[in-house]
């Protein structure tokens, strides 16, 4: 009760600070909204009686604090933040700071959401009391690899490893694509269900798991890397080891230098050589020049919030592709009746169209909060943050007792990192689809027992007879 208090206090502080923000940049004012929002967060995980405090809350906390706040405050008043190509784009410097205050606010009414509960006495979830079978963990396992075969057959590791070894445009698809997200699935089953088979197989899948994130960092992809290693670490937290403060820490600060090598080599394909090189030049003139992938992003809000001063909310305009997305070919239909640019079709391309103009090869992401305020206004941001933190809650509790809720979080859990930089909606193609297949699975080898049992009975009959 005592955390719901305080995030009921401190999203009425934050409306306060969104309303009340400069019009120009203050750099107190931005610094007053950073340390208050580590306050909340230190006082949120401080009174929360989770005995597993590690989860979708956790990173989504760390990456928005990286993607939102550390710009105004460590770069911003400083003449040497251009020497990011990102910051040499044109935005208002007088949109900073409401900027900033907007999504303070934004993820205050999200944590909010996160602290309500329908039911405010209700105890941590311990073990799940669905149980995973080997064949169905089986299936899993053949529904990766066999994507992961059809993915290479069909051009995609070529296509992957192209994009930054040599300069691919990142938005060409093919028949790999569709192969390429029912891999990714599989994966996602194989690390979600790890700990949900028996210990003395967890060694091989295990093996089978960090193979296929390998090999995609050494592509100079990360988003998947990234997303199987949280799903491992907070399932190994939740149900093997409770890892501790200094543990964790040290996991994020390797995890963020490993990232950083990856981001800085992967134009470099595979070539030690060239390694060294890059590496010679390489020079950090910050900390926090480390998460630079994650803190460049800042612009998107400051552009999107400029775009919605400017223009009317677009409402679920700028999620049409996104919602289309998990039925194959209906976003090229819509897209081909639209009198609009597809770049205002889909919330992710907003801001690289206003950036640089329309049919870009490539992306400069998006801001999740930017994209709620842009579609449905300051009172929409609220409500919509507010249910994504209703939605992280009530999957987690959820998950003890249900297979398609426990695979939910940590679908979740998989794309924390990622979502302060992402569209507002989910990768609805993913979630829509991995509920698809994890129910045909799960009919499949229900049906697969049944025979079994109905052969074993038959047998028995027999034996009874004779």
């Amino acid at each position: 009760m005592l955390t719901y208090l305080l995030n009921i206090a401190f999203a009425i502080a934050a409306t306060v600070l969104f309303i009340q923000a400069p019009e120009h940049y203050d750099y107190t004012y931005c610094q007053a909204l950073m340390w208050v929002f580590i306050a909340q967060n230190a006082l949120y995980f401080l009174t929360n009686k989770r005995k597993n405090w590690l989860g979708f809350e956790f990173f989504f906390a760390l990456s928005f604090f990286l993607v939102n706040f550390v710009y105004p405050v460590f770069y911003a008043p400083f003449e040497e933040r251009q020497y990011w190509s990102f910051f040499s784009f044109a935005f208002n410097d007088d949109h900073v700071t409401r900027a900033t205050a907007l999504a303070y606010f934004g993820y205050a009414w999200y944590l909010l959401g996160a602290t309500r509960l329908f039911r405010l006495k209700r105890e941590e979830p311990s073990e799940p009391t669905f149980t995973i079978s080997m064949r169905q963990y089986i299936w899993f396992f053949g529904i990766t690899i066999g994507a992961w075969i059809l993915f290479v057959l069909t051009g995609g590791l070529a296509a992957l490893q192209s994009v930054y070894a040599e300069g691919s445009n990142l938005r060409e698809v093919g028949i790999y694509s569709y192969f390429n997200n029912i891999f990714t699935i599989g994966c996602f089953f194989m690390a979600i269900f790890l700990f949900r088979i028996p210990k003395q197989k967890w060694w091989f899948y295990t093996l089978v798991i960090l193979s296929f994130l390998l090999l995609l960092l050494s592509t100079g992809s990360r988003q998947m890397a990234i997303s199987l290693a949280l799903i491992l670490v907070v399932g190994f937290s939740m149900y093997v080891y409770h890892l501790k403060w200094w543990q964790v820490t040290l996991v994020i600060g390797l995890g963020s230098v490993i990232l950083f090598l990856v981001m800085t080599l992967r134009t470099e394909g595979v070539d030690t050589g060239a390694w060294e090189e890059k590496l010679a030049h390489t020079k950090l003139n910050s900390f926090w020049d480390i998460y630079e992938d994650l803190i460049v992003n800042d612009v998107n809000l400051f552009r999107l919030y400029g775009f919605a001063q400017e223009n009317d909310p677009t409402w679920f305009q700028g999620m049409a592709l996104d919602i289309s997305s998990p039925i194959p070919g209906l976003a090229n239909v819509i897209i081909s009746h639209s009198e609009l640019p597809h770049e205002m079709l889909h919330g992710g391309d907003l801001p690289t169209y206003l950036f640089m103009g329309p049919d870009s090869s490539w992306g400069t992401g998006t801001n999740m909060v930017g994209e709620a305020y842009r579609s449905f206004g300051a009172i929409g941001t609220a409500i919509a943050m507010f249910l994504i933190g209703l939605w992280v809650k009530e999957s987690f509790y959820r998950a003890k007792d249900s297979v398609y809720w426990y695979l939910m979080y940590f679908l979740l859990v998989s794309h924390a990192l990622i979502y302060p930089r992402a569209p507002l909606l989910f990768d609805p193609r993913t979630v829509v689809w991995s509920l698809i297949l994890l129910a045909i699975v799960m009919g499949i080898t229900s049906h697969q027992t049944q025979i079994v049992h109905w052969l074993n009975r038959l047998g028995k009959k027999k034996e009874d007879q004779a």
